[in-house]
Protein backbone atom coordinates (compact mmCIF):
# COMPACT_ATOMS: atom_id res chain seq x y z
CA UNK A 1 0.00 0.00 0.00
CA UNK A 2 1.45 3.32 -0.96
CA UNK A 3 0.90 6.53 0.90
CA UNK A 4 -0.28 9.05 -1.63
CA UNK A 5 -0.70 12.27 0.26
CA UNK A 6 -2.37 15.15 -1.45
CA UNK A 7 -3.34 18.65 -0.47
CA UNK A 8 -5.23 21.23 -2.36
CA UNK A 9 -8.65 21.76 -3.89
CA UNK A 10 -8.76 18.31 -5.54
CA UNK A 11 -7.63 16.35 -2.43
CA UNK A 12 -11.09 14.93 -1.72
CA UNK A 13 -11.61 13.89 -5.34
CA UNK A 14 -8.19 12.18 -5.43
CA UNK A 15 -8.96 10.43 -2.13
CA UNK A 16 -12.28 9.08 -3.42
CA UNK A 17 -10.63 7.96 -6.67
CA UNK A 18 -7.92 6.08 -4.74
CA UNK A 19 -10.54 4.43 -2.51
CA UNK A 20 -12.56 3.33 -5.56
CA UNK A 21 -9.41 1.91 -7.19
CA UNK A 22 -8.58 0.04 -4.00
CA UNK A 23 -12.14 -1.34 -3.87
CA UNK A 24 -11.83 -2.56 -7.47
CA UNK A 25 -8.51 -4.27 -6.64
CA UNK A 26 -10.02 -5.96 -3.58
CA UNK A 27 -13.07 -7.13 -5.57
CA UNK A 28 -10.79 -8.55 -8.24
CA UNK A 29 -8.73 -10.44 -5.65
CA UNK A 30 -11.83 -11.81 -3.92
CA UNK A 31 -13.55 -12.90 -7.14
CA UNK A 32 -10.97 -15.63 -7.77
CA UNK A 33 -11.43 -18.64 -5.47
CA UNK A 34 -8.29 -19.52 -3.58
CA UNK A 35 -7.17 -23.06 -2.88
CA UNK A 36 -7.42 -24.05 0.77
CA UNK A 37 -4.01 -24.99 2.11
CA UNK A 38 -4.15 -27.05 5.30
CA UNK A 39 -1.66 -28.93 7.37
CA UNK A 40 -2.51 -32.66 7.65
CA UNK A 41 -3.64 -32.30 11.28
CA UNK A 42 -5.88 -29.35 10.34
CA UNK A 43 -7.43 -31.39 7.51
CA UNK A 44 -8.11 -34.25 9.94
CA UNK A 45 -9.81 -31.85 12.37
CA UNK A 46 -11.76 -30.25 9.50
CA UNK A 47 -13.10 -33.66 8.38
CA UNK A 48 -14.04 -34.75 11.91
CA UNK A 49 -15.86 -31.62 13.09
CA UNK A 50 -19.60 -32.08 13.66
CA UNK A 51 -20.77 -28.60 14.64
CA UNK A 52 -20.35 -25.03 13.48
CA UNK A 53 -17.80 -23.21 15.60
CA UNK A 54 -19.77 -19.95 15.24
CA UNK A 55 -23.36 -20.95 16.04
CA UNK A 56 -22.58 -24.35 17.64
CA UNK A 57 -25.32 -25.90 15.45
CA UNK A 58 -24.80 -29.43 14.11
CA UNK A 59 -23.73 -30.06 10.53
CA UNK A 60 -26.12 -32.20 8.51
CA UNK A 61 -24.57 -35.49 7.46
CA UNK A 62 -25.29 -36.89 3.98
CA UNK A 63 -28.30 -39.17 4.21
CA UNK A 64 -28.21 -42.84 3.28
CA UNK A 65 -29.90 -43.71 -0.06
CA UNK A 66 -32.82 -45.47 1.67
CA UNK A 67 -33.48 -42.35 3.77
CA UNK A 68 -33.43 -40.19 0.64
CA UNK A 69 -35.93 -42.57 -1.01
CA UNK A 70 -38.26 -42.38 2.01
CA UNK A 71 -38.07 -38.58 1.97
CA UNK A 72 -38.89 -38.49 -1.75
CA UNK A 73 -41.90 -40.76 -1.15
CA UNK A 74 -43.09 -38.58 1.74
CA UNK A 75 -42.71 -35.47 -0.42
CA UNK A 76 -44.71 -37.12 -3.20
CA UNK A 77 -47.47 -38.08 -0.74
CA UNK A 78 -47.56 -34.56 0.65
CA UNK A 79 -47.89 -33.10 -2.84
CA UNK A 80 -50.78 -35.48 -3.58
CA UNK A 81 -52.53 -34.37 -0.38
CA UNK A 82 -52.01 -30.69 -1.25
CA UNK A 83 -53.39 -31.32 -4.75
CA UNK A 84 -56.44 -33.09 -3.28
CA UNK A 85 -57.01 -30.23 -0.80
CA UNK A 86 -56.83 -27.67 -3.61
CA UNK A 87 -59.31 -29.69 -5.66
CA UNK A 88 -61.72 -29.91 -2.70
CA UNK A 89 -61.52 -26.17 -2.00
CA UNK A 90 -62.21 -25.35 -5.64
CA UNK A 91 -65.06 -27.87 -5.76
CA UNK A 92 -66.66 -26.38 -2.66
CA UNK A 93 -66.36 -22.87 -4.07
CA UNK A 94 -68.30 -23.93 -7.19
CA UNK A 95 -71.22 -25.29 -5.17
CA UNK A 96 -74.19 -23.09 -4.50
CA UNK A 97 -74.74 -22.21 -0.83
CA UNK A 98 -77.66 -24.68 -0.60
CA UNK A 99 -75.70 -27.60 -2.06
CA UNK A 100 -73.56 -29.89 0.06
CA UNK A 101 -70.92 -32.46 -0.84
Amino acid sequence: MSHDLSRGPDALERFVTKIEEEQANIQEDLSVPAEMIMAPEDLKTYNEVTECWICKGPFLKPAAPEVVQKLKKAKHNLLEIKEWETYMVLSCQRLKPTEKL
